[in-house]
């Protein structure tokens, strides 16, 4: 297990140089391009540059989730507001989902727990982003913050009779990374499938 772990820590080190160095050509064409250029090779461009900035967040959280299993890096606990931080993710998705065609919905009661706010954003953040991978195209996310749990619901259109949704087939370095978040500061992450081909993330917050 350390030997893999390592390999993975080398992994992810290696690959930000390129990473950081596609992205920096990717900003160099873009700007040369200017506002006269034509607008589908604008949007293919910035859609390079936001999929790279997505490989970047991943391979972060891939390492990020080695220390936090190992203990190399725990979690700093401090009061957080959970309703402003669930409305910060809705809000960081809100354009994709648009985008994208879903419909995003969220009602979160005043929460406060004693936890870490980084932590607790980036596996929102996680588990929204494997969501909107998730949902089709006129599905719905829903957010929900009550007494204590976040509950994430996708909901795609499923014609009558549709299969459940498989939970081995929804495994991601999204949900690795949002397990080792919640678990490192004393909370956890349930996935939950459902025969109405809904999908659920339960968050459980520290308490």
């Amino acid at each position: 297990m350390q030997r893999r772990d390592n390999v993975s820590e080398l992994l992810a080190h290696d690959l930000k140089s390129p990473l950081a160095a596609i992205a920096m050509n990717l900003d160099f064409a873009l700007d040369e391009l200017g506002e006269d250029a034509p607008s589908a090779t604008r949007e293919a461009l910035a859609d390079c540059r936001q999929s790279n900035q997505r490989a970047v967040a991943i391979l972060t959280d891939m390492v990020d989730a080695l220390h936090l299993a190992s203990g190399e890096r725990r979690a700093e606990l401090a009061v957080v507001d959970a309703q402003a931080r669930v409305a910060g993710a809705v809000r960081r998705i809100a354009a994709e989902a648009a985008a994208r065609g879903v419909r995003l919905t969220w009602s979160a009661e005043p929460t406060t727990v004693r936890g870490d706010g980084d932590l607790l954003d980036r596996a929102l953040d996680a588990l929204l982003e494997r969501g909107l991978r998730h949902v089709r195209v006129g599905g719905t996310i829903d957010v929900t913050l009550k007494e204590g749990t976040i509950v994430i619901t996708v909901s795609s259109a499923e014609p009558a009779g549709a299969p459940p949704v498989q939970e081995t087939t929804l495994r991601s370095l999204a949900t690795h990374f949002a397990e080792a978040a919640m678990r490192a500061q004393g909370g956890a992450v349930l996935i939950d499938t459902s025969p109405d081909a809904a999908l659920r993330f339960v968050v459980a917050l520290p308490g």
